[in-house]
């Protein structure tokens, strides 16, 4: 059993609106059938989603707020607008147009945050006490609770 959503159309649940045909009404069944194009959706909830008016506000907000030591909000604005992120800029359609560079850019931000972090890591974890040398011991976390007397419960 289907689970409805109160105040939407079954048609525009499943995110596909009929195209009616030039006398306003449904085409028949007699002549040649084309499907009409999937509509297009600035969010991943579909016709659940945010109108289109609240959108680029909402991709803006986002896309601010990642640079407040939050890009993991870059992230999550690539993730929501994915549509307008995987649809083509030449093919998008217009609606998109003032949603697309927030969220293009959220898509470079995350990714130069991702590949700092990674890197960060990755220099911390291969380079170790040969990279750092005996300032190393002064870095690590576990040699801080030796110092401190903290480990000395656990066994």
């Amino acid at each position: 059993m289907e689970a409805r959503v109160a105040g939407v159309p079954e048609d525009e649940e499943s995110g596909l609106l009929p195209r009616p045909s030039a006398a306003g009404r449904r085409p028949s069944s007699r002549g040649p059938r084309f499907p009409s194009p999937p509509a297009a959706w600035a969010t991943v909830d579909g016709p659940l989603g945010l109108p289109l008016e609240e959108a680029e506000g909402h991709a803006r907000r986002f896309f601010l707020w990642g640079f407040a030591c939050l890009p993991f909000l870059w992230a999550i604005n690539c993730c929501y607008f994915w549509p307008v992120l995987r649809s083509p800029a030449a093919s998008s359609p217009a609606a998109f147009g003032s949603i697309r560079p927030y969220v293009v850019r959220s898509a470079i931000g995350f990714t130069i945050f991702s590949v700092v972090l990674i890197t960060w890591a990755t220099t911390f974890i291969v380079g170790g006490e040969r990279l750092f040398g005996p300032g190393w011991n002064d870095l690590v976390m576990y040699n801080v609770a030796d110092k401190l007397g903290l480990s000395g419960f656990m066994g």
